[in-house]
C-alpha cells in the first residue's frame, strides 16, 4: 500500500513538471518565427561563436587529395526570444528543442569534399534560460586539401577548414572563434582527440579573415592543421629493403661469370624495384606538379639495374668465348687489351699501363722494330717448306708483342719483356743467313 502511494506521488510530481515544461514551450513558441534573425535591433549583427572539437583523424587520401575527420562543430549564439524566469516555470533552466524549431545560421564548410556537402548529424538545440543557444552537431567531415608528396614519406602537410555563412554578410552575422581555455598553438579542442597511427598533429592554429566583396563584408574562419607523417612504417618496409636491393645489385658484379645465378640476381632485383615503384604510384596522386623523391629513386634504380643486366650479359658472353669457337677482331683487341686497361688504371707489380699510342720518338726502338721485320721477311724467303709451322709461331709472337701497349717503368719507356728472346732469334737467323 505504501509503495503504491509513493508511486502515485511520483506520478503527480512528473505530471506537474511536464505541465510546467509544456507551458514554457507554448509560451516560447508564441510569436516566434524560425526565419527571423534573433536579434532585437535589426541594424546590429548577430554574434555566432564557432568551436571545433576534433575527435579523430580517420584517413588521409593522398591519391584523391581528401582528408577525413570526425569532428563536432559547436555553435553558440544568443536568442532574445528564448529567455524566461526559471522560478515561474518550476525552476527549469534548460530546454532541448528539436532541430527545425529554432533559427539556425547557415554556416557551412566551404572546402567540403562530401557528396552531400553537409554531412553533420541533426541534433537538438540546447537552450538556456538566459537565451544562450547551443547547437553541436557531430559528423564525419571530408575536406579537400592540396597534399605535396615531394618528400614522401618524410613529408609534412598543411590543410585547413574554411567556415563561413553562405548568405549572411558581416553586417548581419558576426562569426567569431570560440577559443576559451585553448592555447595559441591549438585553436581546436583536442580533449577527445584520438591520436592517428600514421600522422602526428603538430598544431591547429586558426584565424578570422574579413574580406570586402561588392561593397559587403564577408567573414570567414580558417582552422589550419599541421600534420607530420610518421616514418617508422615506411622506413622498415620501403626504405631499408630498397637500400639492400641497391647494395645487392653492386655486389652482383663481384660474382664470377661461371656462377649461373649472376644474371638471375640482377633480374630479381629489377623485379623487386618494379614492385616498390608500383606501391609508390598507388599512394601518390596522378599529377605532374610534384614527383616524390622516392619515386625518382626507384626509377633511377630501375635504369641502373637495366644497364647492369646488359653489362652482365656482355661479360658472360665474352667470358665463355674461346679460340675454338670465336676469333677476336681488331677492335675487340684494341678495346679490351689497350684502351680499357689504360682507362681503368689497371696495373701489376712494377708496371703501369700507358695510353696506347705508337710513335717513333725512340730511334733505337724504331730501328730494332724495322730490323726485326726485315729479318723475319728474309727468314721466310730462305727457310724450306718443312719449317713453315715454326715460322707461323714466330710471326704470331711478333704480332702479339707489337700489339702490346708500352709499359712505364721508373719513368722510362720500354717494350715488353719478350724483346730479349726476340733479339736472340733475330741474331740466330742472321748467323744462318751468313
Amino acid at each position: 500500500m505504501i509503495i503504491r502511494l509513493l508511486l502515485f506521488l511520483l506520478y503527480l510530481g512528473a505530471s506537474e513538471g511536464s505541465e510546467e515544461e509544456f507551458r514554457l514551450l507554448n509560451d516560447l513558441r508564441q510569436g516566434y518565427d524560425v526565419v527571423e534573425r534573433p536579434i532585437a535591433n535589426h541594424s546590429q549583427p548577430l554574434t555566432v561563436r564557432l568551436r571545433l572539437i576534433l575527435q579523430q583523424l580517420v584517413d588521409v587520401d593522398e591519391k584523391n587529395q581528401v582528408l577525413t575527420l570526425v569532428m563536432w562543430s559547436q555553435y553558440t549564439w544568443n536568442d532574445y526570444k528564448m529567455r524566461w524566469a526559471p522560478e515561474e516555470y518550476g525552476n527549469i533552466t534548460t530546454l532541448q528543442i528539436p532541430t527545425g524549431s529554432l533559427w539556425k545560421p547557415d554556416i557551412i564548410l566551404f572546402n567540403s569534399a562530401n557528396e552531400h556537402f553537409d554531412s553533420s548529424f541533426p541534433v537538438n538545440f540546447v537552450v538556456s534560460h538566459t537565451g544562450e543557444v547551443l547547437h553541436a552537431p557531430p559528423g564525419i567531415i571530408q575536406l579537400s586539401c592540396s597534399l605535396s608528396m615531394t618528400w614522401f614519406p618524410y613529408d609534412e602537410q598543411l590543410c585547413y577548414l574554411k567556415y563561413g555563412s553562405w548568405t549572411y554578410t558581416g553586417s548581419k552575422l558576426d562569426l567569431q572563434i570560440e577559443d576559451s581555455g585553448l592555447t595559441e598553438r591549438h585553436k581546436m579542442d583536442l580533449k577527445y582527440y584520438v591520436p592517428n597511427g600514421e600522422f602526428d598533429l603538430l598544431a591547429t592554429p586558426a584565424q578570422r579573415i574579413s574580406t570586402d566583396f561588392h561593397g559587403d563584408n564577408y567573414v570567414e574562419l580558417y582552422f589550419h592543421m599541421h600534420l607530420k607523417r610518421r616514418t617508422l612504417y615506411y622506413g622498415l618496409n620501403w626504405i631499408v629493403p630498397s637500400v639492400l636491393i641497391s647494395f645487392t645489385n653492386i655486389l652482383g658484379f663481384t660474382m664470377p661469370p661461371e656462377c649461373g645465378e649472376k644474371i638471375t640476381l640482377q633480374i630479381t632485383n629489377l623485379l623487386s624495384v618494379t614492385v616498390f615503384l608500383g606501391m609508390v604510384s598507388e599512394v601518390t596522386p596522378p599529377t605532374s606538379e610534384s614527383i616524390p623523391v622516392i619515386a625518382a629513386f626507384f626509377s633511377i634504380s630501375m635504369l641502373i639495374l637495366g644497364l647492369s643486366i646488359v653489362a652482365t650479359l656482355v661479360v658472360i658472353n665474352v667470358h665463355f668465348r674461346s679460340p675454338h669457337t670465336h676469333r677476336m677482331t681488331k677492335w675487340t683487341k684494341s678495346i679490351f687489351i689497350e684502351w680499357l686497361p689504360w682507362m681503368l688504371l689497371m696495373s701489376r707489380p712494377e708496371y703501369i699501363f700507358k695510353k696506347p699510342k705508337r710513335n717513333c720518338a725512340d730511334e733505337e726502338s724504331c730501328s730494332s722494330e724495322k730490323s726485326t721485320k726485315s729479318a723475319i721477311r728474309n727468314k721466310e724467303e730462305r727457310i724450306p717448306m718443312a719449317q713453315e709451322e715454326e715460322d707461323d709461331v714466330i710471326n704470331q709472337n711478333v704480332k702479339e708483342i707489337r700489339m702490346r701497349p708500352r709499359l712505364l717503368i721508373n719513368s722510362d719507356v720500354r717494350n715488353a719483356p719478350f724483346e730479349e728472346s726476340l733479339q736472340q732469334i733475330v741474331e740466330l737467323l742472321q748467323s744462318l743467313k751468313a
